[in-house]
């Protein structure tokens, strides 16, 4: 780990020499003060919230895929391979989705997709698993990008600390999240168990064949719930894209100018 400072210091010795350009807000002479005053925006801070959502359902699911479904289907981490495919592919090709449906037509498919490919994962098997993945995957392929975006060209006033704020709050969501649900995930599984289980024990080496047959029979049924506990977080977000995109329909986006 301590390798990693040497490294640091050149970069910071390097870039201490550069002179870096002003950001689009300051040439277009919007103000500090009137940059913290955008974030106080209604559609701002509507945009925050939805950002919980998005993040939550690509990168909570996307992390936990393999520990729910481990004991559904023995390709866990394949599923988690079509997914990530799916939307490195879909990124790549974002530019004419985007420019036809303006990003709060995208957020509004990519909720709709995400909600169809989390109710497959949880309710299927088999190969409609892998069906699952796939919608999931073009689902969440624009989430993250899009919100950024939509703040981008919308609210250019809030500048870096908007989008910033918007990174920030997605992520801060996710470890929020993963608490709950790390906790609700064990208490499925205990409760799955027979009465007066330890479920340190039959984690443990020790536990005997019977345990980890047990143990396994209840995380096959745990999983899937979990994933639907977190299908009603894109069903929220349907209605929420649903309504920006009825309010952005005869909304323009905002171009800076820079300043004379």
């Amino acid at each position: 780990m301590a390798m990693m400072v040497i490294p640091a210091i050149a970069y910071g010795l390097i870039f201490m020499r550069q002179k870096f350009p002003v950001t689009e807000r300051v040439a277009s002479g919007i103000s500090t003060a009137e940059m913290y005053k955008s974030l106080v925006n209604p559609l701002f801070l509507f945009m925050i919230i939805c950002m919980f959502g998005t993040a939550i359902t690509e990168l909570f699911t996307g992390q936990w895929i393999d520990v729910l479904l481990r004991n559904v289907t023995g390709n866990a981490l394949l599923i988690l391979t079509v997914s990530t495919g799916v939307m490195a592919i879909g990124r790549a090709f974002a530019g004419p989705i985007v420019h036809r449906l303006a990003p709060q037509g995208v957020l509004l498919m990519s909720a709709i997709l995400a909600t169809a490919g989390l109710y497959l994962l949880g309710h299927t098997s088999g190969n409609m698993i892998f069906v699952g993945a796939l919608i999931f995957g073009m689902g969440v392929c624009y989430f993250w990008p899009c919100m950024l975006g939509f703040v981008s060209e919308y609210l250019p006033k809030t500048g870096a600390v908007g989008i910033n704020l918007m990174g920030g709050a997605g992520m801060f969501a996710v470890s929020v999240y993963m608490m709950f649900m790390g906790s609700h995930y064990d208490k499925l599984i205990a409760a799955k168990l027979p009465v007066g289980a330890d479920l340190k024990l039959y984690n443990s080496s020790d536990a005997t064949a019977e345990m980890k047959a047990a143990l396994g029979e209840a995380n096959k049924g745990a999983g899937p719930e979990i994933i639907n506990t977190t299908l009603v977080i894109p069903i929220i977000l349907i209605v929420a894209f649903m309504g920006l995109y009825v309010y952005m329909r005869n909304k323009k986006k905002v171009v800076l100018q820079p300043a004379l």
